[in-house]
């Protein structure tokens, strides 16, 4: 999935195919590995603002390599 720092996205309707992953983006996707999580939580488990964490998100969402479950803010992977 993080190999080299891009991602995939095989998704219909979705104009970018490749995306290049940060390190933020990186450490979010290893921690959404082990479940759900909040960027409240994110941001405690890892060296990132809250508020940074937030917008890498929904990026992610963006690129539908995240959900966010009913638009609570509660994210887990696609």
């Amino acid at each position: 999935l993080l190999t080299g720092g891009f991602i995939n996205v095989d998704v219909k309707f979705c104009l970018v195919t490749d995306i290049r992953l940060n390190d933020a983006d990186q450490a979010i996707l290893e921690e959404l590995e082990d479940g759900r999580a909040t960027a409240a939580y994110l941001s405690c488990q890892i060296d990132w603002e809250r508020e940074y964490i937030t917008q890498r998100l929904r990026r992610l969402d963006e690129h539908n390599i995240v959900k966010n479950l009913e638009n609570c803010g509660l994210y887990e992977l696609s």
